[in-house]
């Protein structure tokens, strides 16, 4: 790869002039020959900031240059280096006087520091070598402005090229469906605004200034402005609106220049272009005369970054103070996800990239010219070459089409078998024409969050970053400077910030796990090239790609299991970092591991997690490494640890019992993150020794010394969530005291908790005001101590859960919070009133949860000028509330009239008692209700469809008495269904629909609603006698799962015809339903059938003779055996089923194609 550097190197060099500085400031004592190296080390520091500067905003592949700037980085990370030895000294004398707890009044010992020679020597060294680079700083300054200006050239030119409204590209592949979605989105939101804006609504909440707003965000690359492009030109756009505008925006955002190329593109390119003479007024009053009238105007801002956020509200009142017939659109494209939520009114589209079956046709097309002439007989080596050169681009089209055309310029199968054989960014053309996309998102960063990018490069391909863990990283390093963060900030909230901003710019990706993200290979590229000198992933893997790292790579990742390659890595010795992923066979993995850590005395990040090698023993090198900040040996053989480096600052030790942890964990006074199972943990003795500790998840009391509550008094540090268990080991209110949980302002989340939690007990547990989240389980009194009552003490609580508090008999007034969202009170045996005046009601509260309140009896509602007078000048009682659950509240006579729950979206009622006789009363008020769930209830009561006319999601289990008045087709924004066990639910209206049956089915059904449902299980319930007529025409019904409908053994010809209804459908389940000898035939004239299961259908012998034509997916399991034996193979059946490429019978694969 040709080497490309800049980015970050002023933020390297202001961490070494701050360790300078703080050396001289706490060393007074030294000798005066250090003292005169150091004062000269940071006024050359200083000297050479300016070409840091300007080296931080290009990205340059100039020989000279990149020399220049790598020496100069080297030279600085071997004068942090040296200045490290002083704080390494420093911290161990101070480590020490902590956990001896000796008061020591002066720091005369860390002012006579014993600096040895060889320290001297070096620091002599590195400053012979910064004076030699200032003097030469001045031509290099001259050819970084010279880089940098053709850097900003060949940027402007990438510029150019991709921002026409006219699509460069003749094809797009796998965008069809997003693209009906925005024109759909965008056609409807602009036709019903019109009509809001008609009927003299004036302004909703669907617009802002009477424009509608779409961002489409995405990482550079995904094909943000060819999505653009389709749909600017789309024929129902250009059709819809009169004016249409395309506006290329970048970085360098100017107002005045953005109104005048929206009237040039307005006027059809017309004229001499954009008249830099006109003043801005002009330039309004011309754009006014454009879109005046009455018209609807389209306009697409391409590739929007954070410059326009400051003037959006101008520029909108610009364009809006003549769209007066409202429904104008502005589409715009950003990689930046603050962007796209600053400016949205529609939900912003996050492009992703394209799926192989997509990805593949359109990798085709560029590399050989069209996917036809990809399948011809002579191209089936190139084609098989290709799809494994393919599989490597994670789906992206930017990187399909640079690789695809450098592979169609290097046909053959010699050129083609290298690119597999290699990484595909160490390919110089396609990585100069990839660069410069990516290089506005990278310059956007600071030079801090350049430098934390950076670093990731050494992780493998798709690997799952945990956000947590990767900060932690960078604090090791010092990415993350103390020294520039306010009091009161953690560097971990700062470390947390850097990685929202690399989130935002689209350099991470989040997964579908938590907290976990993943960064796209082109992404990576750039990692790679910005710290190629400096970052190093060795994967065997690669094929002989580990001759590119250089000899002073200072962060080094291995990915291997061979103990040559690692035995070869032993000549690096400047390492920061070293990551090992692999399994070794051999025992002697671990003396050459001992080996590399004696000649890696710089490392500050081990990581050796899951490496699988035969041993057990602690490498004797280990405690030699004295920078050693962050280790992870989770899941390793090791057994014998021995002491750790006392620096350490994070540790892992996942899988270890607390037998088998080190002797010394708890002299490791700067441990801010401590990982290990909970078993072992709690048996942890003088936990409370690690005052430096953040996390600390579960603390169980005993009565042993070190394991009592008074372990937490010093521990001031700790943030996120706290479980205080076994309080009932604790003896005494000043026992609990002790903790002094009120000192703990950085913690978030408490839960107290113990067999029996007694009052003095929770009375010395107060927690700071901080705190958020408060949980207290097994309380043992009638009412609570003094500080629960004092809301002044619990000011930010936003989430109260109260659980098993059997003698709990008042509650506290939490209703008065004004913070509080979450209100959760759940086996509470004592509690039988809820004083509604005194208990508050609730401003902010959204979600109110009562489970298993067995004597709860009545709640008054509080008085109107009770609650006007209390709740915080809202008149409102629960008026933000969003979910309601009352489960298991059986005793419950009559709830309390709630008039103002209209924001009320969720309603779960479970076993209910006789107040659920007042909801059919209640539904009117309940207007925007979404989700409606009712179990168990034995109640008859009839509800009407017509008063929740906004449910989307509709769930009835067991519900014995339950009916709908006006059927089940009235429901007409209803999306998923599942009802079970209401075998009266649609009694009430099965005499009219029978009355009608002369009349065509089809037409009927067409009449009727719940034609947006998409999902629906259930029994006989809907499904026997006439009750499946009055579900509607389900045009959109996608997943289907029927079961248990025990007395049918066929489908009726009306149902068969009902199913050809459901056009559709994707996914059928018939589930359980023993009686049923025969499924429908009408299936096979589906075409959208891709997925069918047949599970315990004991009487189904064969299937019908035809079955959907694109079933991809066929699952039987647990029927007639007779069926089992047809569908083989061998099978009297198997023509049937041929075609499907998936079938599974009873857990055994039949065919996969």
């Amino acid at each position: 790869m040709k080497l490309v550097v800049g980015g970050f190197l002023s933020v390297v060099v202001d961490g070494a002039v701050s360790k300078v500085s703080a050396c001289l400031e706490n060393n007074y004592n030294m000798p005066e020959r250090v003292k005169e190296l150091l004062r000269e080390l940071e006024t050359k520091f200083t000297m050479v900031k300016a070409i840091c500067e300007a080296a931080d905003n290009c990205l340059t592949t100039n020989t000279s240059l990149v020399q220049w700037l790598r020496l100069l980085h080297t030279t600085t990370q071997e004068a942090e280096d040296a200045l490290d030895e002083f704080q390494v000294e420093e911290a161990s004398i101070t480590g020490k006087r902590k956990v001896s707890e000796l008061i020591v009044s002066s720091l005369r010992s860390l002012k006579n520091l014993v600096i040895p020679d060889r320290d001297v020597i070096r620091l002599e060294q590195v400053v012979k070598t910064i004076t030699q680079l200032c003097a030469t700083s001045n031509t290099f300054l001259e050819l970084l402005k010279l880089d940098d200006y053709k850097a900003n050239q060949q940027q402007a030119g990438v510029a150019g090229e991709t921002t026409s409204q006219f699509p460069i590209d003749v094809q797009v592949f796998g965008r069809e469906e997003i693209t009906e979605f925005i024109l759909q989105m965008i056609i409807e939101s602009s036709s019903h605004d019109h009509e809001r804006s008609s009927g003299g609504t004036g302004k909703t909440k669907a617009t802002r200034d009477n424009i509608i707003v779409l961002p489409i965000v995405g990482m550079s690359g995904v094909g943000k402005t060819t999505l653009a492009q389709v749909v600017y030109n789309h024929a129902e756009v250009k059709r819809h609106f009169q004016r249409r505008a395309w506006v290329y925006v970048s970085e360098h955002f100017s107002f005045k220049r953005t109104l005048q190329e929206i009237l040039f593109s307005i006027n059809g390119y017309e004229g001499n272009g954009l008249d830099s003479c006109d003043s801005m007024e002009a330039t309004i009053t011309k754009l006014r005369s454009k879109i005046c009238g009455g018209y609807k105007f389209f306009l697409v801002l391409d590739n929007v970054w954070e410059e326009i956020c400051q003037e959006w509200s101008t520029l909108l009142t610009v364009l809006s103070d003549e769209a007066r017939q409202h429904g104008s659109v502005l589409l715009v494209t950003t990689q930046n996800q603050k962007v796209a939520q600053t400016i949205a009114i529609l939900h912003p589209i996050e492009l992703k990239a394209l799926p192989w079956k997509s990805f593949w046709p359109l990798f085709q097309y560029y590399a050989f010219g069209g996917t036809e002439v990809a399948q011809q007989k002579d191209n089936h080596n190139m084609l098989s070459i290709g799809r494994e050169i393919a599989m490597k681009l994670d789906g992206l089209p930017l990187a399909a089409k640079v690789i695809g055309n450098l592979l169609r310029c290097r046909f053959s199968e010699a050129n083609w078998r290298r690119v597999v054989d290699s990484d595909w960014w160490n390919l110089s053309d396609a990585l100069q024409e990839i660069l410069p996309y990516l290089r506005v998102s990278y310059q956007h960063l600071s030079p801090q969050e350049r430098q934390c990018f950076a670093f990731c490069s050494i992780f493998p391909r798709n690997y799952l970053f945990d956000k947590e863990r990767i900060v932690q990283m960078w604090i090791a390093h010092d990415f993350i400077q103390r020294n520039k963060i306010s009091d009161g900030i953690k560097p971990e909230d700062v470390g947390r910030q850097c990685f929202d901003a690399l989130m935002d710019r689209s350099l991470f990706q989040a997964t579908i796990v938590n907290n976990k993200y993943v960064m796209h290979d082109l992404v990576r590229c750039l990692a790679i090239a910005v710290s190629v000198d400096q970052c190093f992933l060795d994967d065997e893997r690669a094929g002989g790609t580990s001759s590119l790292a250089l000899e002073n790579v200072r962060h080094l990742s291995l990915q291997t299991g061979s103990l040559e390659q690692c035995r070869e890595r032993q000549k690096y010795k400047n390492l920061r970092t070293l990551l090992l992923f692999g399994r070794f066979e051999s025992d002697a993995f671990f003396p050459l591991l001992d080996g590399m850590l004696r000649n890696s005395p710089r490392l500050r990040v081990l990581d050796l997690s899951y490496v699988e090698a035969p041993g057990s023993g602690w490498p004797d090198n280990a405690m030699s490494l004295r920078k050693l900040r962050f280790l992870d040996m989770s899941f390793t053989r090791i057994t014998k640890f021995k002491d750790l480096p006392v620096n350490l600052q994070v540790l892992h030790l996942r899988g270890y019992d607390a037998g088998s942890l080190p002797r010394n964990i708890t002299k490791l006074s700067n441990l801010r993150h401590l990982f290990v199972d909970n078993s072992a943990l709690s048996n942890i003795p003088g936990i409370g020794q690690l005052t430096e500790l953040q996390g600390l998840d579960s603390f169980i009391a005993r009565k042993g010394q070190g394991f009592t509550i008074r372990e937490l008094k010093n521990m001031r540090e700790l943030t996120g969530q706290l479980c205080i268990r076994g309080l009932e080991n604790v003896r005494s209110k000043e026992e609990t005291m002790e903790a002094r949980m009120i000192d703990k302002k950085h913690l978030c989340s408490l839960v107290i908790e113990g067999r029996k939690v007694s009052k003095f007990v929770l009375e010395g547990l107060q927690p700071h005001p901080n705190i958020q989240e408060l949980t207290i389980k097994f309380y043992q009194d009638q009412n609570f101590p003094h500080w629960v009552l004092q809301l002044d003490n619990l000011a930010n609580l936003v989430h109260v859960n109260l659980e098993n508090c059997r003698s709990l008999s008042t509650l506290p007034p939490l209703g008065h919070l004004p913070l509080l969202k979450l209100f959760s009170l759940r086996k509470l045996q004592s509690l039988k009133h809820i004083d509604g005046t005194s208990f508050g009601g609730f401003p902010s509260l959204e979600e109110l949860e009562f489970h298993w309140l067995e004597k709860w009896e009545d709640w008054t509602e509080p008085e109107e000028a009770t609650v006007a007078a209390h709740v915080y000048g809202s008149p409102l009682f629960l008026g933000c509330l969003k979910k309601l659950h009352l489960v298991n509240c059986f005793s419950l006579r009559q709830f309390p009239r709630l008039p103002h729950l209209s924001a009320l979206k969720e309603l779960k009622i479970s076993n209910p008692g006789n107040y659920i006789l007042e909801l059919p009363n209640c539904l009117q008020v309940l207007a925007c209700l979404t989700t409606l769930s009712i179990e168990y209830c034995q109640h008859s009561i009839v509800l009407s469809p017509h008063q929740l006319k906004s449910l989307e999601n509709l769930e009835l289990m067991r519900c014995e008495g339950l009916r709908l008045a006006d059927g089940f087709q009235c429901f007409c924004k209803l999306r998923s269904a599942r009802v079970e066990g209401c075998p009266q639910l649609l009694s009430d209206t099965a005499s009219s629909v029978s009355a009608n049956l002369g009349q065509n089915l089809h037409e009927k059904q067409q009449q009727q609603g719940a034609n947006l449902l998409t999902h629906l299980r259930t029994d006989d319930s809907l499904m026997n006698g006439d009750y499946f007529r009055m579900m509607g025409n389900l045009s959109s019904l996608r997943n289907l799962t029927m079961f248990n409908v025990p007395n049918t053994t066929h489908f009726l010809d009306e149902q068969d015809q009902w199913f050809q209804h459901l056009t559709s459908l994707e996914v059928l389940v018939i589930d359980y339903s023993i009686m049923l000898q025969h499924i429908p035939s009408s299936l096979a004239v589906l075409p959208s059938i891709k997925e069918l299961i047949l599970n315990s259908l004991h009487n189904l012998h064969s299937l019908p003779d035809a079955l959907p034509p694109k079933l991809q997916k066929l699952v039987i399991v647990h029927c007639n055996p007779d069926l089992h034996i047809r569908v083989s193979k061998d099978g009297s059946d198997w023509p049937k089923v041929v075609h499907v490429p998936y079938i599974l019978v009873d857990g055994t694969v039949v065919q996969n194609i």
